[in-house]
């Protein structure tokens, strides 16, 4: 699971280098948020997935992605954890106000 949503994210960065920022934290955010959301599938509690979810961020290999993981992303796996029981991963993102 960590290495698919390297890989989105790493194809989400790779389809909007030419996009504003804002695009590229949409993206970065619906990756990350399609992760967090499989966990909430399997009603993994919510302690693991924060866990999971900063060993994520560890492993991009992308420096200024890594940053924004751990700055914009993990600070809010708990609303991620909340919303995506009922929304979208682009709705979740939208709530945040990343897309």
């Amino acid at each position: 699971m960590k290495t698919t949503l390297v890989l989105a994210i790493l194809a989400c960065v790779g389809l909007t280098v030419a996009a504003q920022k804002n695009g590229i934290e949409c993206d970065a955010c619906k990756a990350f948020a399609s992760e967090i959301k499989k966990f909430v599938e399997k009603q993994v509690p919510l302690e693991e997935v924060e866990k999971e979810a900063k060993a994520l961020c560890d492993m991009l290999p992308i420096e200024q992605l890594k940053d924004f993981c751990e700055k914009h992303l993990i600070p809010e796996v708990d609303k991620l954890y909340e919303e995506l029981d009922k929304e979208t991963p682009e709705d979740a993102c939208k709530l945040l106000e990343l897309c």
